[in-house]
């Protein structure tokens, strides 16, 4: 068991995940996704104000036509119903996009028309958080992107940190097919030393990873190097249990019928 214990240790300090994919680019070419996380309605790098997506909600209104005035929900095709033009493609843009495409459209039909669009619910926006439970699997949760959420904002909504996750590592990738961005950071300086340049703004598509701490890593992977053991422990004894009651009848006492 000693020597197990030392070969899981020196396995872990080289492991990770070193035989599979990469993910890169150059492995996928164009035959995936070339652009930023991969969603239809992507969001520019440099774009403060988020874009629009299905199931998103927005407030139209129309000066001095408040008869025209809606809540509109974006439709799963990206579309929202307006006044004298039907439905209007709206998915894909930002709430002044919105704005300034639903003005050049009414100018026909409304003298000097004055639109204002804001933002009412925005669902489609997501981050993903990860961690892991006692046996190694990965269990995650897709969170809405709604206002002006940091690192710190999402891990206090989330529960903070349970005690498998290492929380001087939490690692948040910033995907994309050909720069992917990834930082590990040391939330606990910054809650009791207030370090928090490592509080970075959640954008849309984070992937937020609590990772395990070491001695966790060390109890997974003894769990998974130990499976086989189990299981063929288990099967023994299933098979033993048959055999006393093909000969008896019954099952031993230990088996749980008496």
């Amino acid at each position: 068991m000693k020597r197990l214990l030392i070969v899981v240790v020196v396995g872990l300090m080289g492991a990770g995940c070193s035989n599979g994919p990469n993910s890169t680019y150059e492995e996928f070419g164009t035959r995936v996704n070339t652009s930023g996380f991969g969603h239809k309605y992507a969001q520019p790098e440099y774009e403060d104000e988020l874009v629009l997506g299905p199931g998103d909600t927005i407030s139209v209104q129309i000066a001095n036509n408040p008869d025209l005035d809606s809540i509109q929900a974006v439709q799963i095709e990206g579309s929202i119903q307006v006044a004298y033009l039907g439905p209007v493609k709206v998915a894909g843009l930002t709430p002044s996009k919105v704005r300034d495409k639903l003005q050049l459209l009414l100018t026909p039909y409304i003298r000097d028309v004055s639109i204002v669009v804001t933002p009412v619910q925005i669902i489609s926006k997501k981050i993903y958080v990860y961690t892991t439970d006692e046996k190694g699997g990965l269990r995650g949760r897709a969170f809405p992107l709604q206002g002006d959420l940091t690192l710190i904002d999402l891990i206090t909504e989330v529960g903070g940190f349970n005690e498998l996750s290492d929380d001087c590592h939490v690692k948040v990738v910033r995907g994309d097919p050909r720069h992917p961005t990834v930082w590990n950071i040391n939330v606990r300086d910054m809650i009791e030393n207030g370090y928090t340049a490592g509080n970075v703004p959640m954008r849309p598509d984070d992937i937020v990873f609590m990772q395990p701490t070491f001695f966790a890593r060390i109890a997974q992977t003894l769990y998974k190097v130990t499976q086989p053991i189990r299981v063929l422990s288990q099967s023994v004894s299933d098979t033993a249990q048959s055999v006393f009651f093909l000969q008896n009848g019954t099952l031993p006492r230990n088996g749980g019928v008496y």
